[in-house]
């Protein structure tokens, strides 16, 4: 199986690493990632001026860096780093929810899973929530705080296996160009699942606040929609939620 590799935060992010390898035993994997972080572009692409290619040699698969979006990314990998399509792209492991339409619709994450569906390629968004100390870390550092790294690498691990073994049960997975969204909790509950999810209509309010020198981005956390089978309330639950998003439904109803 042919896999590309992708995601918002760039090459530099611990889960970006531990995606690379979980990823090495499902098939030939190919990576290209946003040069820098490109958090909340949604499936925005480069319309004017060049994007530039980069080879990075650290990693266990073929690995490139791309000056230009998510998307892009996405739209490059599928066309110009293999022979033919790959069979599956796989988006992340992204630092943080996307959960929720405000968040899913924004981020990058599924914005690059997006435009493989728009490709006619069959893609998996993966998200994990991180405890706030953790995400304000690896932010100002881009490093996940050493005594919880090993922790959460193997809590990842383990939802990864859980996850495609969901996935592998799903219709048409393999065969039609949608996009499975998935959140990984913060904290796992003693007895967690995988679970379908559908998109919870929770939306943030204003995305900047004022500081000394301008307006910066700066989010609070949305209401969520509540319901037993909406993503945000499962995840807060503790489980690893998987949502159908089918951009074939887009503008259908």
């Amino acid at each position: 199986m042919k896999i590309l590799l992708t995601n918002d935060d760039s090459w530099d992010s611990p889960l970006f690493q531990l995606a690379m390898d979980y990823l090495q035993d499902m098939g030939n994997v190919k990576a290209v990632v946003p040069a820098e972080e490109q958090s909340w572009k949604g499936k925005a692409m480069t319309r004017f001026g060049p994007v530039h290619l980069k080879q990075l040699d650290s990693f266990a698969s073929e690995t490139h860096t791309l000056s230009g979006t998510p998307a892009d990314c996405a739209n490059f990998g599928i066309y110009h780093l293999f022979d033919k399509k790959p069979d599956l792209v796989i988006s992340g492991i992204n630092m943080g929810s996307n959960a929720g339409l405000g968040y899913a619709s924004s981020s990058g994450t599924v914005g690059a899973a997006l435009e493989a569906n728009i490709a006619g390629v069959p893609s998996v968004a993966l998200s994990q929530v991180l405890p706030k100390d953790v995400f304000d870390h690896w932010v100002q550092v881009r490093e996940l705080l050493p005594e919880k790294k090993e922790m959460l690498l193997k809590t990842c691990w383990a939802m990864l296996d859980r996850v495609f073994e969901f996935l592998d049960k799903q219709d048409g997975f393999m065969s039609e160009p949608v996009t499975w969204n998935v959140n990984f909790p913060r904290e796992a509950s003693d007895q967690w699942q995988v679970l379908p999810a559908i998109l919870g209509h929770s939306v943030y309010t204003t995305c900047f606040k004022l500081h000394e020198d301008g307006y910066h981005h700066d989010t609070e956390s949305p209401k969520i929609e509540q319901g037993k089978d909406v993503d945000g309330v499962i995840l807060l639950d503790g489980h690893v939620t998987v949502t159908r998003l089918d951009i074939r439904a887009f503008g259908r109803t």
